[in-house]
Order: C-alpha cells, then structure tokens, then sequence
C-alpha cells in the first residue's frame, strides 16, 4: 500500500502571482527572484515550406521563447517593430473619450465620478480612499456584486481613518461574499499604514510608484487607477482588459505572459498617457477608464463588437482583417510577434480575436484523496464531527474538512481506509482506549467516490463514514496536541457555520444528502445533478481558540482558492495579462 504524506492539492500561491499572468494583488509584493515562463514553439527535422517564413528573434531572456520557423502553414504577417508604433492609435483618443463620456455612467458605478481639479488634497484623498475600495474588490469580482458591497462598505467605514480602527474579524464580515479574504486583509493592512504614519498626512500618496511601494495589496495596475482617478496624475495602467485592447489596436501576436510582451504594452500605455490632449485636467484618469470600459464591454475576448468601437479607424488587427501589414521599413523586423497558424488558405486573419495570441493549456493533475467523515454520539443525542483545519497558505487556505488523506490511484477501498485510520490517529488521544481505532475501523462504511475539478487538478474524493461507538464518556476522545493541523469535533449548528469549500459540501452530501442535514442518506447526494450542484455563498468561521473549544462563529463566506463549480479562479485584472481561462467569476464556494 502506498499512502503519499504529502498533499499535492496544497500548493502556495503568492498573492500577486495568481497566474502566469496575475495582476500585483493583495498580499504580497512581486518576488525579484522570480522567473517568468512564456509558450515556446519550435521544430523537429527539416523545417517544410510555408506561406510565409518567419523567423522570431530570441527573447530577453534566453529559454524564454526559442527560434520558431516554419511551424507549420501561417498567415503571411512580415513586418517591423514600427508597426507597433501608438501613434497611428493617438488620432482615434479624442474619439475614445467623447464614447466614454456617452457611457461613463451606464453601469452605474457609485465610484466613478468626474475628477476635479477645486478639491483639496484631504478631498482628493477621500476620493482616492474610495476608489482603492473599488479596485481592490473589482480584482476578483464582477462589477453588478461589486455595487452593493461598495456601497455598505464606505457607509460602515466612510473613510481611511474609519477603517484603520476596524478589525479584521469585522472586515472578514463585511467581505462575507467576496471570496479571496486577503484583499480584504490587505484594505485593512494598508489602511493601518496610512493613519499609523505621519508622513501620509491621512491619505493614500499621490505618487504612483510610492503608491505601489509602501501600501499592502497595491501593484502597479491598482496605483495607476488610484493616482490618475483621483489625483489627475499621468500615469498608465494595463489590466487585463486593456492588455486585450492594446494587442489588437497595435496587433500583436505574442506570448502573453512574455517580459517582452508585457514590457512593450506599458511602453505604449506610457506614451498614449503622454499624448493626451493637455488642456483637459485629469484626463488620464478618463482616458484609462475609457480603455477598461472599451475593453470590458465592446473588445471581448471571443466576440468582439467591432461596429460600435470608437477606435475601429486605427485599430491594425481591424485593418488586418483586409490586408496583411506592410513590409518592414527597415532592417529590424518585428521580435515580439509569432506566427498566426493558417486555418484555411487565407492571406489575412479571419478575426480580430486571433490577438492576443492563445496560451496553451496544460493538463490538469489527477489526484485522490480518501475523506474520513467521523461522527462522535453520546448521551441524550449530543453529536460531533471532528474537522481538520487547512494550512493558511495554499489550495483552500484555512477552510475546514473532514480528516483528509491522499492516497495513491489504485488502491481498494480498505486500503484507503487504512490509511484515513493511520491519520485519525494521528488526532486522537485513544490511549484510554485502545480498541477504539479498530471499532471505528470495523464499522467503517464506504459512501462512494465524487470527482471535483480544480483549474490545475482533477481530484477524486473517496468517501467513508465512521461513528464512534457509544460510550459513558459526556465528551468525544482528547485531540492531541502533537496533532498535524488544528482540529475540533463541531456541534451541528458549528458544521453549518464552518467556512468549507465546494468539495467538502459534495463529500457531506454523499454521506447525509446535502449540506446542512445531519441525517445519513441511503442514496447520496439529493436531486439532479449529483455532485455538480454549486452553492454560491456559505458562512465561515474564525478561528477557534482554546482547547477543543469553538468560541465565535463570524459568518463570512467563500473559500480564498476556489471557485465556482470548484475551480480555482484567477480573473483577469491585472497589470500585466489577460485571463488565463474563461472561469466562473469569484463567487467562490
């Protein structure tokens, strides 16, 4: 038998690194040591004739993209790195900032007012303390959640200083929801700052890069919004709405999470904040909601609604769509773009959408792990369950489960419970009594398997229940304190409250039904769509203290990793790429 002692499901994830191409967000600020790897294509042999030959210069970083040539039929695309010059796009800015001053208060976003050049800087603060609220929150979640939360959010902690005396059980509370409870860490972090150092004079700086620097949560993206919305500063952002915008206004077929990629598109982010016309205060501030709003509403990602783009005019992949670009002007061709592969016997692309170039995706881990629901019962119906708390870093960080145990493909359904055996025993003081492991092993019963998909991880969960025999005892068995992780036997009403993720709800209602009842089921999961239902909000608790004591239950809700339908969502909202996958929003179970 082969029983791994490590879960491959727990794995850490810094907080502004989601992704190959995450946004810097809110716990941690960029590593330098970290290295960044980009889609490689290559050829094996003699390379065979094509429409077009192409030969992309090496990378930076070596090993970053190899020399790709001739991979297969392409679209014929010669061209220069001039071509991806901004200032064809600097004609159609005017355009773009009359359309989102038609549009600006379509969605109604509470958030997004006018900038004025008469506030006062403590009232150019507020307005920037209000707009971080926002972006902070957007960083995960779709704009119509948003409104409602923002909204009881600045009335419960009208300002900065406000929100630096809260404390983060009240925070986690009023994030209930959310999901991802680091952003809301970080709020509260980064306000602390700023009221705990003088030097801020009470307010959010002004200065995007000290911005970005010294706040928790803060990245480049996030500064930018903040500096040039509420302060009026010139300075750029790029998201994941405006990194899609941008690689088709200047068509650009190219890695996505690429340093090059990601380098030329705040280059050129940069230089159309400086073209702005300059008679209008605060500009910029409109300019880059401007880009987002295009970005978000008109250039989607699969079905673009190029017809009503203000900037159609000067859009290259537009003008693709007729023509392949010119012939370099001189000798230096283009080293950001790969080939665009020929679907069909065409000269031009077929769509606008073909930017930015498609990420490939890799195949997801399959995993399994066996689940120990352990029920205690003693007298006059009182009942337990022992749960196990997470790790607070990684995969489903600090939600609570059953006793977990992962264990290798393969093996029988005792052979999994001999290991979810070793494991309780490794929780429970059974000294006075001996026997007990091997009476909770002989009524062991098997409930099943449910699949739950994670976006890296196609994880099998093997079911058992066990019940504790009866005994005189008024208390359920002592858990150790050389125990791995935190652990707790929970009443009912404890269970319902604890904050757990998709997976566990599936695993409970194999054993009882559905999530919440108590009464064991004979036929799984109730109703259609077993194992697939997703529940959308659930309440969480803190963090028990005492000895074998729950003492508060706060209601918050979602789990850090997860996201709908179980799979871990990392969106879009970043400063440097677009969204890795077409996942549910973060509404996380």
């Amino acid at each position: 038998m082969r029983v791994r002692s490590k879960s491959p499901s727990v794995y850490s994830i810094s907080s502004d690194e989601e992704s190959d191409f995450a946004p810097s967000s809110p716990d941690d600020k960029p590593s330098a040591k970290r290295k960044r790897t980009s889609t490689s294509a290559s050829t094996k042999g003699k390379p065979k004739p094509v429409t077009a030959k192409r030969k992309v210069p090496a990378p930076e970083k070596a090993g970053e993209v190899g020399d790709i040539e001739d991979a297969g039929n392409v679209i014929p695309r010669r061209h220069g790195m001039e071509y991806h010059d901004v200032h064809d796009i600097v004609g159609g800015q005017r355009d773009l900032l009359d359309w989102f001053e038609g549009v600006r208060e379509k969605r109604g976003m509470p958030w997004r007012k006018r900038y004025n050049h008469d506030l006062s800087m403590e009232e150019k603060g507020q307005r920037a303390y209000e707009i971080w609220v926002s972006e902070v929150m957007l960083q995960q979640t779709q704009v119509t959640t948003v409104i409602a939360y923002w909204e009881k959010w600045v009335a419960k902690w009208p300002t900065i200083a406000d929100l630096a005396k809260a404390d983060i059980e009240e925070v986690n509370a009023a994030w209930r929801g959310l999901g991802y409870y680091r952003r809301a860490k970080s709020l509260l972090t980064g306000a602390q700052t700023v009221m705990s150092d003088p030097k801020y004079q009470g307010r959010l700086p002004d200065d995007p890069a000290v911005l970005e620097k010294d706040i928790a949560g803060v990245g480049r993206y996030t500064a930018g919004a903040i500096c040039s919305m509420a302060y009026g500063v010139r300075t750029p952002i790029v998201d994941g709405n405006i990194h899609r915008l941008l690689t088709r206004l200047l068509a650009i077929h190219a890695p996505q999470a690429a340093p090059q990629t990601i380098k030329h598109l705040w280059a050129a982010a940069t230089e159309l904040v400086s073209l702005l016309p300059s008679e209008t205060e605060g500009v910029a501030g409109d300019w880059n909601q401007g880009l987002m709003e295009l970005g978000s509403q008109v250039c989607k990602p699969v079905s673009p609604e190029c017809g009503g783009c203000p900037v159609k005019a000067v859009c290259k992949a537009s003008a693709e769509l007729k023509a392949p670009p010119p012939l370099p002007s001189t000798s230096s061709e283009c080293s950001l773009c790969h080939p665009i592969p020929q679907e069909k016997a065409e000269s031009q692309i077929s769509s606008v959408a073909v930017f930015p170039m498609k990420k490939e995706k890799k195949a997801s881990r399959v995993e399994e792990e066996d689940v120990c629901v352990l029920e205690w019962r003693g007298q006059q119906g009182k009942r337990r369950w022992l749960f196990v708390k997470r790790p607070d870093k990684g995969l489903l960080a600090g939600l609570f489960e059953p006793p977990t145990t992962p264990v290798s493909a393969g093996l029988s359904a005792p052979e999994r419970l001999h290991a979810s055996i070793i494991t309780l025993s490794n929780y429970l003081n059974v000294s006075e009594l001996p026997n007990l492991l091997d009476d909770m092993k002989e009524g062991a019963k098997e409930k099943g398997s449910v699949a739950h998909i994670f976006s890296h991880i196609n994880m099998t969960y093997h079911i058992h229940l066990l019940t504790l025999p009866s005994s005189s005892s008024s208390e359920p068995p002592d858990i150790l304190r050389t125990a791995p992780r935190q652990a707790f036997w929970l009443s009912e009403e404890e269970v319902e409250s604890a904050n757990v993720g998709t997976g566990v709800k599936k695993v409970w209602a194999e054993v009882y039904g559905r999530w919440g009842s108590f009464e064991e089921s004979s036929s799984g999961a109730a109703g259609a769509g077993k194992g697939k239902k997703v529940v959308k909000k659930q309440k969480t608790t803190a963090a028990p203290k005492g000895k074998g004591r729950w003492q508060k239950v706060a209601k918050s809700a979602l789990s850090d990793e997860e996201g709908e339908n179980g799979k871990v969502v990392k969106k879009v909202m970043m400063p440097m790429m677009p969204a890795k996958r077409k996942a549910a929003r973060a509404e996380e179970e």
